[in-house]
């Protein structure tokens, strides 16, 4: 299990960070060990890792599982640092798993074409939802 520690690193020296860990193997052997089949990085650090507050980062398991988040996100710290946000996107709500990976990128991908089929179905439940959140939306305003 990884250990918390305070880290100096920046935002983006935790992205370079991340796209050595991508290029060497490093993170794929992680999501290996976790039975991760998808890992992507969204958020502002992905266009402008100098501004970003944070290292967004989204997975999906193997079908089929649910890995320890706990476990997963502890291996993160310890390679990237403090500033890791982790999103199990096998429990986002639709919002949040469209805009991961709407305009995620794609860092690891165990099974062919799963980022691409993660897409389409995070764009249909967003659509599929977006007349409770309008109904929602309208609600509030009646106050």
């Amino acid at each position: 299990m990884g250990t918390y520690h305070d880290d100096m690193r920046t935002v983006g020296q935790a992205v370079g960070e991340l796209r050595a860990a991508v290029d060497d193997g490093r993170l794929e052997s992680m999501c290996a060990r976790h039975g991760l089949d998808l890992m992507v990085l969204h958020g502002s650090a992905r266009h402008d890792p100098a501004q970003a507050g944070d290292l967004d980062l989204a997975y999906l398991p193997v079908r089929g599982t649910d890995p320890d988040h706990l476990a997963v996100v502890n291996d993160l710290l310890d390679l990237f640092g403090d500033h890791v946000d982790v999103m199990p996107l096998h429990h986002a709500d639709p919002v949040a798993a469209w805009a991961a990976l709407g305009r995620g990128e794609r860092l690891v991908e165990r099974t062919p074409h799963r980022f691409a089929t993660a897409q389409m179905r995070a764009f249909g439940e967003y659509r599929d939802t977006q007349r409770y959140r309008d109904l929602a939306l309208s609600l509030v305003g009646r106050r």
